[in-house]
């Protein structure tokens, strides 16, 4: 009776810390969240349901593996609005022998580098959530502010160009040694960024390692599950799986396609700009 009621404590603590990516399944496309290849990584692993994002923790790492965003125009034009509130903080929801802690960056070189961007919040509550440490890994200072700042500007951009966009941002640890910041929190080999473009059903990864290069490669869903051990979108299709849509490097540079029959014309961008603008002042209007 006494080993019953043990079990039954511990397996009560542990639905404490759990989320349900069902509470959150907005964030994946189709509802359908990342599958690790390799088994290993599943070891200690926590999900967490943000607001505006999901997150898959590591208790070992003590980083996110992976989150996860569904970015619209609507919600970009929003995060416009907003300017920067630096609020960086434990996540309170994990066992406490898995969480980051802030003493953990202190004086190590690194930056907090955000998996899903503050950039991409359309409210302060979005905003907030992104600066828990769940969502934050060591990263180099120069791959943080040059690189990784160029992608997700271009991610956006992308998300102005064809209206939504999925994204799945996360980290690898492919070196033999790893890296660790105060013997706790495990600094990343290479961060990577999965794109994925319904209105044309095409998919890349921007893959980079985590130094001072500024190296920066694109690959398919496929080569990415090969590195990581995660296939971030397993719902796609094996052909888009297996192509590296030639994503830009920076905002303002368009996607070469021989075929551009899913993208949507300037002017009908502008268009669209002008309407939902409308819309807003309607709305307002009438409140």
């Amino acid at each position: 009776m006494t080993i019953v009621m043990v079990m039954l404590g511990i397996l009560s603590m542990s639905s404490v810390y759990a989320d349900d990516f069902t509470q959150c399944n907005q964030s994946f496309y189709a509802g359908i969240y990342p599958e690790f290849v390799n088994d290993k990584l599943n070891t200690n692993t926590h999900p967490l349901c943000f607001d505006g994002f999901s997150v898959m923790y590591s208790g070992v790492s003590r980083t996110p593996l992976w989150s996860a965003e569904h970015l619209t125009r609507k919600r970009l034009q929003q995060a416009k609005t907003i300017d920067r509130e630096d609020s960086f903080h434990e996540e309170s929801r994990l066992p406490t022998s898995a969480r980051a802690k802030l003493s953990d960056y202190s004086g190590s070189g690194y930056d907090r580098g955000h998996l899903a961007p503050n950039g991409d919040m359309a409210n302060r509550s979005q905003q907030y959530d992104s600066f828990s440490l769940a969502n934050i890994a060591p990263q180099s200072p120069r791959n943080n502010r040059y690189i990784w700042r160029n992608i997700e500007s271009a991610t956006r951009y992308l998300t102005q160009q064809y209206g939504e966009v999925y994204t799945v941002t996360g980290v690898a640890f492919t070196n033999k040694k790893t890296k660790q910041l105060a013997g706790r929190v495990l600094v990343p080999s290479h961060f990577f960024k999965a794109v994925y473009i319904p209105a044309i059903n095409q998919a890349g990864v921007y893959y980079a390692p985590n130094d001072e290069s500024e190296r920066i490669e694109v690959i398919s869903i496929d080569a990415l599950a090969a590195e990581t051990g995660i296939d971030v979108l397993p719902v796609l299709d094996q052909q888009t799986k297996a192509e590296a849509l030639d994503l830009p490097l920076k905002a303002g540079e368009d996607i070469d396609q021989s075929d551009s029959s899913g993208e949507e014309p300037i002017w009908l961008l502008f268009v669209w700009a002008i309407l939902e603008w409308l819309m807003e002042q309607l709305q307002a209007r009438n409140a």
